[in-house]
């Protein structure tokens, strides 16, 4: 299973108090991802952290403004078509 990572999550085990990052980590950033980031889950982040809730909101903002940039270049029309042309391609010379 690939677990889940983000600049946000590895901002999250840069700076835990405890040596291992866990599950739990994992979670919020998938969390933060989907749901968006809570006032109690950035209170949380930053006492896991030992940081503030403002430096938690401003690296989970970051993350998502790069990931948004990612999404815009994947959505372009040419890079949509190209992998749908790819897709094609690969289909005729391994079909299911």
């Amino acid at each position: 299973m690939t677990r889940f990572t983000s600049g946000f999550t590895r901002w999250i085990e840069q700076r835990l108090l405890h040596d291992d990052p866990d599950d739990l980590t994992e979670a919020i950033g998938f969390l933060a991802r989907a749901e968006g980031l809570s006032p109690d889950m950035a209170d949380h982040v930053a006492t896991i952290t030992g940081t503030m809730a403002s430096d938690v909101i401003a690296a989970y903002q970051a993350d998502n403004t790069e990931w948004a940039g990612t999404q815009a270049t994947f959505d372009r029309p040419d890079l949509t078509a190209l992998d749908d042309h790819l897709d094609t391609v690969a289909y005729c010379r391994h079909p299911a």
